[in-house]
C-alpha cells in the first residue's frame, strides 16, 4: 500500500476509524473516502497534513483533521459516548433510511413497468379491436381456419419468408366462397416482430390503391400451444414477386415464364411509381414505405405490380408532410442493404427521398437484371456507378438484361423489324436509366421527387406505345391483308 498514489473507496459502506498508519503513505495524493459510515478523528500528520486532494464528505461521524477540511472538532467528552452515538446512527438510522429509499425505488419501478406494459397491451388491443368493430370490411378469421387453409402451415404452401415471419398460400372462405389468399405469419420470437405487426396493420388499414397489396384482415389470438399468434391476411398474387422473375435461371425463365418483355417492365415501373406517389402525396396521412425492393413487389395474373410488406413503414405526422423522422430504432436501419438510402446508414432522417432512392435502384435492377448486392459490386463500385459509367461511354446496351434482349429478338421476324425493335429498346433503356440515376443521387436534396419521376415513366411508356402503333399502322398500310402484331 505504501506506493499507492490514488485511492478511491467512496460509497462503499465502510465503517470504523481511518487508520493512523495511512499517515505514512508518502505517495498518496488523491484519497476519496466520501459517503461511507466512518467515524472518529481524521489524522492530521504525514500525508494528511496537506490533504487538498482528499475527500471525506458524507461521513457523519468524522471530526478533527486539518482546518482546510472544515470538519467539526472532536468532542472532549469520553470517546465511548461519541462512539455509541455514531454507532447508533450507522447501525440503526442509516439502514432505516436506506430501506425507505429502496422501497420507494421498487414501487416507482413497479408502476413504471406496469404503465409501459399497459400502454403496449392497450395499443395492441386497440388495433385488434378496431378490426372487430369493422367486421363488414374486415372479416373475422380464426387461427384454426388459417391452420386448415394452409394444411398446418405446410412447406408446400410456403411462398416466401422475411425478417419477421413467413408467407403461406391459404384457402379461406370469403364472401361465401373459397378463395386463395396470402397469410403472413409473424415470428414473435424475433425482436421487433410484434411492432412490425402493429405497424403493418396500421399502414395497410389506411391505404387503398390499385398498385398496393390489398389488405383483407388480421388475426391476433393464441395457437395450439396457447402462445401468442399474429398474422395478416392479404390478397394472393399468383405470379409471385418481381425478384423471382428477375433472378431465376435464364433457361427456366424462358421455359416457365418466357421472361418479362420491355413493355411489361415499363408497366411495372409505372405501377411502382404510381404506388409510391400515392403513399407520399395522396394518402392521408402520408406513408413512407422504407423497404422498397423487388421481393416486396408482387405481380398479379396480368403482371400488374403491387407494392407490399409495410412492416418497416413510417406514417408521417401531420401536418408536416415533409417532416423527417429519425431512422434509428430498435429494429436498426430501416431498409435492406443495396436498396436503403445512404443517409439512413449514416443515422440520417427517414423521408420520402429514401423511397425515391430505393425506387431508382429497383429500376436499374429491372433493366440490367443485376442485383445491387452482386459480387462484382465491391471496392467502391455500385450498380449506380456501373450503369453511369457504361451510359457515359455509349456501352449501355452491353449491360442490359440478356433475357430482355433475347425476348425482343424472338418477337421480330425480319432484319428490318429487328433493327427497329432494338432501336426502341435502346431509346427506352437510355431514357429510363436517366430517371433511375436521377432518383439515386447520393445527396437527398438532389434527387427528383417521386411525382416527377412518375410523370417521366408515364411519358417513356406512352412514347413506346405510340411508336409501336405507328409502326403497325405503316405495316398494315403496306400489307392490307396482314393482321397487326401485338405490341
Amino acid at each position: 500500500m505504501g506506493g499507492i498514489g490514488e485511492l478511491y473507496i467512496g460509497h462503499n459502506n465502510l465503517s470504523g476509524h481511518i487508520p493512523e498508519s495511512m499517515e505514512n503513505m508518502a505517495s498518496l495524493y488523491r484519497l476519496d473516502l466520501s459517503f461511507n459510515h466512518l467515524d472518529g478523528k481524521v489524522p492530521s500528520r504525514g500525508v494528511f497534513s496537506n490533504a487538498s486532494g482528499f475527500l471525506f464528505g458524507g461521513n457523519l461521524g468524522l471530526c478533527g483533521g486539518i482546518s482546510e477540511l472544515r470538519l467539526p472538532s472532536c468532542p472532549t467528552e469520553p470517546m465511548g459516548h461519541g462512539l455509541r452515538k455514531h454507532h447508533f446512527i450507522t447501525t440503526v438510522v442509516a439502514p432505516i433510511i436506506a430501506g425507505i429509499i429502496l422501497c420507494m425505488s421498487l414501487m416507482l419501478l413497479f408502476f413504471t413497468m406496469r404503465k409501459k406494459s399497459t400502454a403496449k397491451s392497450t395499443t395492441s388491443e386497440q388495433v385488434v379491436e378496431g378490426f372487430r368493430l369493422m367486421d363488414v370490411v374486415y372479416p373475422r378469421v380464426t387461427y384454426a381456419e388459417l391452420v386448415q387453409g394452409t394444411s398446418g402451415f405446410a412447406l408446400e404452401n410456403l411462398i416466401g419468408a422475411g425478417r419477421y415471419g413467413s408467407v403461406y398460400k391459404c384457402c379461406l372462405l370469403l364472401k361465401e366462397k373459397m378463395a386463395p389468399v396470402a397469410v403472413k405469419v409473424f415470428d414473435l420470437q424475433q425482436a421487433g416482430s410484434s411492432k412490425s405487426f402493429l405497424t403493418e396493420c396500421e399502414a395497410l388499414s389506411k391505404i387503398r390503391h390499385r398498385n398496393l397489396i390489398s389488405f383483407i384482415t388480421c388475426c391476433s389470438s393464441s395457437d395450439s400451444n396457447q402462445d401468442d399468434f399474429k398474422a395478416i391476411v392479404l390478397e394472393f398474387m399468383p405470379n409471385g414477386s418481381l425478384d423471382r422473375w428477375l433472378h431465376i435461371d435464364m433457361h427456366a425463365s424462358r421455359q416457365l415464364h418466357g421472361g418479362i418483355t420491355l413493355m411489361q417492365r415499363l408497366n411495372i415501373v409505372v405501377d411502382i411509381a404510381d404506388a409510391i406517389d400515392y403513399l407520399h402525396n395522396s394518402c392521408e396521412p402520408p406513408v413512407i414505405h422504407c423497404d422498397l425492393k423487388p421481393s416486396n413487389i408482387l405481380l398479379d395474373e396480368d403482371l400488374v405490380a403491387h407494392v407490399g410488406d409495410f412492416g418497416l413503414a413510417k406514417i408521417l405526422p401531420e401536418p408536416a408532410r415533409e417532416q423527417p423522422i429519425d431512422s434509428r430504432s430498435s429494429v436498426g436501419i430501416r431498409g435492406t442493404i443495396g436498396y436503403v438510402a445512404p443517409e439512413y446508414g449514416q443515422g440520417g432522417q427517414v423521408s420520402p427521398c429514401g423511397d425515391v432512392y430505393s425506387f431508382g435502384v429497383v429500376i436499374l435492377e429491372l433493366f440490367t437484371g443485376m442485383a445491387p448486392t452482386h459480387d462484382m459490386f465491391r471496392d467502391g463500385l455500385t450498380l449506380q456507378k456501373h450503369v453511369e459509367k457504361n451510359a457515359s461511354s455509349g456501352m449501355l446496351m452491353q449491360i442490359v438484361d440478356p433475357v430482355l434482349l433475347s425476348i425482343k429478338e424472338a418477337m421480330v421476324s425480319s432484319l428490318q423489324d429487328r433493327g427497329s425493335a432494338m432501336g426502341h429498346v435502346s431509346d427506352v433503356v437510355s431514357s429510363i436509366m436517366k430517371v433511375a440515376l436521377s432518383c439515386c443521387e447520393h445527396n437527398p436534396t438532389e434527387r427528383v421527387c417521386v411525382r416527377d419521376a412518375s410523370a417521366a415513366t408515364h411519358r417513356i411508356r406512352d412514347a413506346l406505345v405510340k411508336m409501336r402503333r405507328d409502326e403497325e399502322d405503316v405495316r398494315t398500310a403496306h400489307n392490307p391483308g396482314q393482321l397487326p402484331k401485338l405490341a
